[in-house]
């Protein structure tokens, strides 16, 4: 199986994540020709792209494979009989090398062509009757991925859930959308749960015959139903399972949502592996659904249990509709340590000031650095509100304080 891949046997011996991932660059750079690129989830792709983006981590693979040699050891601390191993995998290859530089160069240009471009637009649609030229560059010149790989197809990796903001930054800064992103199994180690016939698809046929399935019901109570003083029993609540309540693989619901409990051949038994499904229609008898969340995965500050997946709708709507910016990454947590004070949300956030620009562009595309106004971070108090009907009450009732909104520099 291995011969499908770029990377030599040899290096996944290795057990630091940035060597390999470095040697996962490298010899994807020396083929031309590669067609996908696989992960098991979108953010493991982005940080190879990310990795390849940096001018010095470019420049030291560019010229091992110019002069089919690995970097050093300064650069790159492999030990001495795998670096033996992958040694003799390397030949010189001055002419990709070549290619390569001139990619780079290319890529540039187009950016700085398109940031023109946009610019001109902008003072266009200002009424600047003076920049009324256009520049040659258009939406369709070829993403970074394309003009390193002209034969890439696809990535196979899992954007759902929470990691679809990594599919959404893959897209605009590297892939394009001419690159499909493509999770075709639902399984984890405890074995195959679910297939994804649809190449462009985010849902999953369960596979009857891989697990014997039990699910339980995700009961989603009203605002009100999540207000008694009394949250001290609402995780404790979510350990205990009601056999009467479990039900079997056709008798799932569209539209509802529930806990998988698997029985394998290996040895588990009635197994609550934690995650959360929503059906969302049948293939003949089986079941599609989508990957909703992780159970336990939640913000529960004061009872309002808020998923990452409605924490991340609202964040994600906020800042590119309200906030006119870009969002790079965030994370949260709840934040108790106030005296006597209500508990809150803390968001943490990485933002960009150009929501279309994309990698390699000198630059132009600024980090946004500055402290959120009231306004802004009330924005998303309210989006979350939305959202969420219980986070909405408990903040009109002054169960919770305003949600705090800090902005990270790169």
């Amino acid at each position: 199986l291995l011969q499908l891949y770029t990377t030599p046997e040899a290096a996944f011996e290795i057990q630091s994540e940035h060597e390999l991932l470095t040697l996962h660059a490298l010899y994807a750079l020396m083929d031309e020709n590669l067609g996908f690129i696989e992960a098991n989830f979108c953010n493991r792709i982005l940080n190879f792209f990310v990795l390849l983006e940096d001018q010095c981590n470019w420049d030291m693979l560019v010229k091992a494979i110019e002069t089919g040699t690995l970097p050093n050891d300064d650069k790159l601390e492999i030990s001495g009989d795998i670096r033996t191993k992958l040694a003799s995998t390397m030949v010189p290859d001055p002419d990709r090398a070549k290619v390569l530089r001139q990619i780079r160069i290319d890529h540039r240009e187009s950016l700085r062509l398109q940031k023109r471009n946009r610019d001109q637009n902008q003072s266009q649609a200002l009424g600047d009757a003076d920049n009324s030229s256009t520049s040659s560059y258009t939406s369709t010149s070829k993403s970074l991925a394309r003009r390193i790989w002209p034969n890439l197809h696809t990535i196979l990796a899992s954007e759902t859930g929470t990691f679809q903001i990594y599919g959404d930054i893959l897209r605009k800064q590297y892939i394009g959308q001419d690159v499909t992103i493509y999770s075709p199994l639902y399984a984890a180690t405890e074995g195959l749960i679910g297939v994804n016939p649809h190449i462009h698809g985010k849902s999953y046929i369960l596979h009857p015959e891989a697990i014997f399935y039990e699910f339980y019901p995700i009961e989603h109570d009203e605002a009100s139903d999540n207000l008694d003083d009394d949250d001290d029993d609402d995780d404790a609540d979510d350990d205990v399972i009601n056999p009467e309540k479990t039900l079997f693989i056709e008798q799932l619901e569209p539209g509802k949502e529930y806990e998988v409990i698997i029985t394998n051949l290996t040895g588990l038994y009635r197994y609550r592996f934690g995650d959360v499904v929503r059906c969302v229609g049948y293939k003949h008898e089986a079941p599609i659904v989508e990957v909703a969340y992780r159970k336990g995965q939640f913000l529960n500050a004061s009872g309002e249990r808020t998923s990452e997946e409605t924490f991340y709708k609202a964040l994600s709507n906020t800042v590119s509709k309200k906030w006119n910016l870009s969002l790079k990454d965030y994370t949260t947590v709840e934040y108790f340590l106030e005296g006597n004070r209500k508990p809150r949300y803390v968001v943490f956030v990485e933002l960009s000031e150009d929501a279309d620009t994309t990698s390699m562009n000198n630059g132009s595309q600024r980090p946004f650095e500055r402290v959120l106004t009231k306004k802004q971070k009330m924005q998303l108090d309210r989006a979350l509100g939305v959202e969420n009907k219980s986070y909405e009450a408990l903040r009109r009732i002054g169960r919770l304080q305003p949600i705090e909104v800090i902005t990270l520099r790169k």
